[in-house]
């Protein structure tokens, strides 16, 4: 189970509330995968997690290419490439079920990768964000003349 803290934040909002969806649908999977005898519709729920988080994977990664880009971030290109790792993982997945069909132990292995990635990638290189994005003033405050 990955809990937020402080430590993910990026300096930008909506990159944040992004990670944070993707992070409580990971703990949702793991939830998930604690049944040793899931049901057909246990299954498949997990299996459309699976999809919900490649396809909002998708949508996140573009945002936060485009964010470290207009912000001159010095890890863009690393964060692209650690991108393309995360379509991979699930890539591999998916072919993997489609060569040997549904197995629990292939998809438990597919979470522990993404769990381990998302926190690593957040950590490592989606903080560099944060000292390249200027701070929002606090409403309130006012600035010297």
């Amino acid at each position: 189970m990955i809990l937020w803290t402080k430590q993910f934040e990026t300096g930008s909002e909506q990159l944040d509330q992004q990670h944070q969806m993707l992070i409580d649908h990971i703990n949702l999977l793991e939830e998930q995968l604690q049944n040793p005898n899931p049901s057909r519709e246990e299954t498949a729920f997990a299996m459309h997690l699976v999809d919900y988080l490649e396809a909002y994977a998708t949508v996140h990664f573009k945002d936060e290419e485009k964010c470290m880009e207009s912000h001159r971030c010095p890890s863009c290109a690393q964060n692209r490439r650690e991108h393309e790792r995360f379509r991979g993982f699930i890539h591999n997945y998916k072919r993997l079920c489609e060569l040997e069909g549904f197995k629990m132990d292939l998809l438990k292995n597919l979470h522990g990768l993404i769990q381990n990635w998302i926190q690593g990638h957040i950590l490592k290189i989606d903080t560099q964000l944060r000292p390249c994005i200027p701070p929002i003033p606090q409403s309130g405050s006012h600035a010297a003349p």
